[in-house]
């Protein structure tokens, strides 16, 4: 049995946080914040689209600009994601910058 690499198991969730509460849909967090993906519920072309542009769960991103596409930073590149697709993007705000320090 194949599995998606951007859906996470409940557990692999339970393991990166300890308020499953705090997932949002990435087209909520503030600009300027990061936040490390969770879970992608999305089409399979579209999960295909988010993975070549580096978006997979664990991956942390910042969102440097609100609107339609959103601008996220994702692995040092700016890209732009449709506000249909990053309501698809589940997200757990970062603690920190975006690379965990502070």
């Amino acid at each position: 049995m194949e599995t998606d690499p951007l859906k996470s198991s409940p557990s692999e969730e339970a393991s990166r946080s300890t308020d499953p509460g705090d997932r949002v849909p990435l087209d909520q967090i503030e600009m300027g914040h990061c936040a490390r993906v969770t879970e992608v519920d999305a089409s399979e072309a579209d999960i295909e689209q988010l993975m070549a542009m580096g978006v997979c769960v664990g991956r942390r991103i910042m969102l440097m600009q609100t609107g339609d596409p959103m601008i996220l930073k994702v692995l040092g590149t700016r890209i732009g994601v449709s506000a249909r697709l990053a309501r698809n993007v589940k997200v757990q705000p970062c603690l920190g910058d975006m690379f965990g320090e502070g």
